[in-house]
């Protein structure tokens, strides 16, 4: 087993201090415990992965009636909504050796699963002395907000049994510097699928009527600031597509009018839908300004630029997950809050497309208006919002499977 010495001085610092009352409150609050005879699931996670875990202990105990789940959240006092019964949750025990042994002697859990990206050292060290299995999912190796890659983090990476990573980029990054492991390779960040927002079949049926055959993009949640961009990148984006239609939403719907009248004086032929409610065939950019219709205005555009994106002004931005739910390619600026995370696993997926200045948004609107490149990118940012759930019922289904048996941690 590969070792280091930077983490064998933490650990050997940390191994001269005592239980601390974090680990004694957890062992205290587990005692009494009926079926102390079921399997035992310890789950370590951090506040931010929370919800994910809850997910994976509500997959896992309605595979295994029987399952016992220990849940401790680092940086957390309540737990995650939903919890079913079979899930106890506990205070997080300090992670240096004595606590990590006080805890694993009273709980002496079947297995530990960890979701967290700062790598509790002395918990991964004592179970692999123990012959306990561990798990990591739902991680994130080197990169942007990844878990860093140096000398501690390998050792204790190659003392895990088996890693569920986010992404292939993950698995790139390690490269051959990683041994031992079982590792695993997700569709994304675990999570359950988003609910598409609400659309009328009827009103989508009638709207796509009243448009034809033409091409339509949508921008969403535009501020004043992006108009010009906005309608610049729509008559250069008219050369390659003569009857394309831009539905634009304005950022703060009670502008409608005053938006409406503006690109009139400017010699577009405008429509609203608080007024003439649908487009005519001669419509060149109807004005979206009923923000509770998102989920109509998805389905109807084959592109989506996300407003605020480009000069980070707009008051209600739009989640880039709403339209790849339901099929609708993406575009944003470099303005990525508050929706940061979301777009970067959209980018790692090649899920989306980026700009970084005003001046390139013509050419990419009229290159991803095209059928074949606007669809690519919703496929691939469908699979990126629907596999977080494929996910959670992998490493459900396997987690199940260790522990009743069935399948080895890690392959010898």
């Amino acid at each position: 087993m590969a070792r280091s010495l930077p983490l064998w001085l933490r650990l050997q610092l940390s191994a001269l201090r005592p239980a601390g009352p974090k680990a004694k409150a957890a062992v205290e609050a587990g005692q009494g415990e009926d079926r102390a005879d079921a399997p035992l699931l310890w789950i370590w996670a951090a506040g931010k992965c929370a919800e994910a875990a809850g997910l994976v202990a509500r997959r896992v105990a309605a595979r295994m009636p029987d399952i016992r789940i220990a849940m401790t959240v680092r940086g957390a006092e309540d737990p995650p909504d939903g919890l079913p019964e079979e899930v106890y949750f506990r205070p997080t025990p300090e992670d240096r050796p004595a606590s990590v042994r006080l805890v694993l002697d009273a709980w002496r859990p079947d297995l530990v699963l960890i979701m967290d990206d700062l790598l509790p050292a002395a918990l991964i060290a004592e179970t692999q002395k123990r012959g306990i299995a561990s798990v990591l999912a739902d991680a994130k190796l080197g990169g942007q907000d990844g878990l860093r890659l140096d000398d501690v983090s390998l050792t204790l990476l190659g003392r895990i049994d088996r890693i569920y990573l986010r992404d292939e980029a993950s698995l790139e990054r390690v490269g051959d510097r990683l041994n031992g492991p079982v590792i695993v390779v997700n569709d994304g960040a675990l999570g359950e699928p988003p609910q598409p927002l609400y659309g009328s079949e009827a009103e989508r049926a009638s709207m796509a009527e009243s448009m034809g055959a033409r091409p339509v993009w949508l921008a969403a949640a535009v501020p004043e600031a992006e108009i010009g961009p906005v309608t610049a990148a729509h008559r250069y984006a008219q050369r390659h597509a003569h009857r394309l239609l831009l539905l634009l939403a304005p950022d703060d719907e009670s502008q409608g009018e005053a938006l409406a009248a503006q690109l009139t004086a400017e010699g577009w032929s405008v429509a609203r839908r608080s007024l003439e409610g649908e487009p005519e065939l001669t419509t060149e950019i109807f004005i979206a300004d009923d923000a509770m219709e998102y989920g109509l205005w998805y389905r109807l555009a084959a592109l989506s630029y996300m407003g605020g994106t480009l000069s980070g002004t707009a008051q209600a931005p739009r989640s880039p997950v709403e339209a790849a739910a339901l099929g609708s390619a993406i575009l944003h600026g470099p303005k990525l809050v508050p929706f940061r995370e979301d777009y970067l696993r959209l980018e790692a997926a090649k899920a989306c497309r980026g700009v970084v200045v005003p001046e390139d948004l013509p050419e990419v609107v009229a290159d991803l208006i095209a059928p074949e490149r606007s669809a690519q990118l919703a496929h691939n940012a469908w699979a990126v919002t629907s596999g977080g759930a494929g996910a959670v019922e992998t490493i459900a289904r396997d987690l199940a499977e260790i522990l009743s048996g069935t399948q080895p941690a890690r392959v010898a």
